[in-house]
């Protein structure tokens, strides 16, 4: 937060720029990468658990939904991710 802080007041980012893309680029990928893979998890693990709907319905509701929000968020953080690899590419071509 503090940096956050310090970029917009100065209108300068703590790192150079090629280092700034490059730290962006390679958060996304991670984070698309961790959040596709605990969305894998809970999903396998709902389908698993499928068999107690009968009894708690609203462990299914709130497992769809959480497992669809989930896939969203992906789905966001992979188009945050071409956007920064958007942003990387002039750097390679430089």
């Amino acid at each position: 937060m503090a940096a956050s802080v310090w970029e917009i007041s100065r209108n300068a980012t703590l790192f150079p720029e090629i280092c700034q893309v490059w730290f962006d680029f390679g958060h996304d990928q991670v984070f698309a990468y961790l959040l596709l893979s605990a969305n894998t998890a809970g999903t396998e693990l709902a389908r698993t658990l499928k068999d107690t709907c009968t009894d708690n319905k609203a462990f299914c509701v709130q497992s769809d939904i959480a497992i669809v929000l989930g896939f969203a968020g992906f789905l966001f953080l992979g188009i945050s991710s071409l956007f920064s690899g958007f942003r990387v590419e002039p750097e390679l071509s430089a």
